[in-house]
């Protein structure tokens, strides 16, 4: 079923992003990769009254908020490649080939100092500028983020981006590429991190006959991390291990304790070497 008020929403959008555009003119941006990213990222520019071209080497139909083209346009102020992180580099190295001109902004989760590489490698600058959404709901996170990071190559080029995005209402970063990058694969890693971790105590209570919803809700990771006996925790320890008298004997306890109930304790016993490599070599982890 429809929903109506999610098409509604979407229509009261585009119809502002039209005024904006015709009124008070916008830039002329393209998107190159129109998976759930790209799309999300088309939509929004649309949204926000800019002119928006979609390219795609795979064959894509249009849509109201973008033009789809057979090759990159050219003349533009801004592109925003949103394709596998895999060819990012080759379509950075086609637009360059190709003559494109205006800002281009990498929105591809790359290994850190990737983008950076690349403006070394093609003597081009480059933003990155990842993006946070959520595949199902990609449209609405897109017009609601839970915040923008703006990797910039220079000022110049990054306040082209903080134009784009300073009416989304969102708290804005402005960091280096690399940083940026950064950013994004530790909120994407801490997410599977925390999903493994509750698993593994989800596994545990389960052998002892233990609601895990309930530990969670006296455990919860916001409160426990951030909050509760002076929060800060882990992100005010760079480089330090943890230590002291509760957290290695508590760690081993779980580590025992899974083992005993005939549970994987490997990902526990990890962190643990980990953690002494820190120690033995002044915070930094031995290879």
């Amino acid at each position: 079923m429809v929903d109506v008020f999610h098409v509604f929403g979407c229509f009261c959008w585009l119809f502002y992003g039209f005024y904006f555009h015709v009124f008070f003119g916008g830039m002329i941006i393209q998107v190159i990769g129109l998976g759930v990213v790209g799309k999300a990222q088309a939509f929004l520019l649309s949204s926000l009254g800019h002119k928006v071209y979609g390219y795609d080497i795979a064959k894509v139909k249009a849509e109201r908020y973008f033009d789809v083209v057979q090759s990159p346009v050219k003349d533009v102020d801004v592109t925003f490649i949103c394709v596998p992180e895999k060819v990012a580099e080759e379509t950075v190295a086609g637009l360059v080939d190709a003559g494109v001109g205006g800002l281009i902004v990498i929105k591809s989760t790359v290994p850190p100092g990737t983008t950076v590489s690349l403006m070394s490698k093609f003597g081009v600058h480059l933003c990155h500028n990842p993006e946070f959404l959520r595949e199902k709901v990609a449209f609405d996170d897109v017009l609601k983020p839970s915040r923008v990071v703006i990797g910039q190559c220079c000022a110049r080029h990054g306040s082209v981006l903080l134009e784009i995005y300073r009416s989304l209402q969102a708290p804005i970063y402005v960091t280096d590429p690399t940083t940026s990058e950064m950013v994004k694969l530790a909120s994407n890693t801490l997410r599977a991190v925390n999903i493994t971790f509750w698993n593994i105590i989800h596994g545990l209570a389960t052998e002892l006959l233990v609601d895990t919803r309930d530990v969670a809700d006296m455990a919860d990771p916001v409160k426990v991390l951030g909050e509760w006996e002076g929060g800060g925790w882990g992100v005010k320890m760079f480089g330090r291990p943890y230590d002291g008298k509760c957290l290695p004997k508590d760690m081993n306890m779980l580590a025992e304790t899974l083992r005993s109930n005939g549970l994987d304790s490997s990902v526990i016993d990890s962190m643990q070497k980990f953690n002494e490599a820190l120690k033995l070599n002044n915070g930094k982890a031995s290879p």
